[in-house]
């Protein structure tokens, strides 16, 4: 598989930090802006694999932020990532068809919960 490539939202040391991270680990940045506003009309352009949302601290308008991407490229991964916090988030959206048998379908595929 070749390097993959992401276009990395944030305007902290964080972000920073986890570009050069990333780039030294062979993965491509395509760019990078400040805010979700900024970055919006340049991922049409870049077409990278994944966003990554680079947050320095807890961010209570995430799930706005994260609709917002999920709504303008719905193929698009989102990466959550918290310098707070050790984990990260993956968030895609994946299209269902309008019959009933495709929404049965998908919600048969969705994984168990624990």
């Amino acid at each position: 598989m070749g390097a993959r490539s992401v276009f990395v939202v944030g305007d902290s040391l964080f972000a920073d930090a986890l570009k050069q991270t990333l780039a030294d680990n062979s993965v491509e940045i395509l760019g990078s802006a400040p805010t979700p506003e900024a970055a919006l009309p340049l991922l049409r352009a870049k077409s990278p694999d994944a966003v990554i949302l680079a947050n320095a601290s807890a961010d209570p308008t995430l799930p706005a932020v994260v609709g917002q991407f999920l709504a303008a490229y719905p193929d698009l991964p989102i990466i959550c990532a918290n310098f707070g916090v050790n984990a990260i988030q993956v968030v895609s959206s994946h299209q269902v068809g309008t019959h009933s048998s495709d929404l049965l379908a998908a919600i048969s595929a969705l994984p168990k919960r624990s």
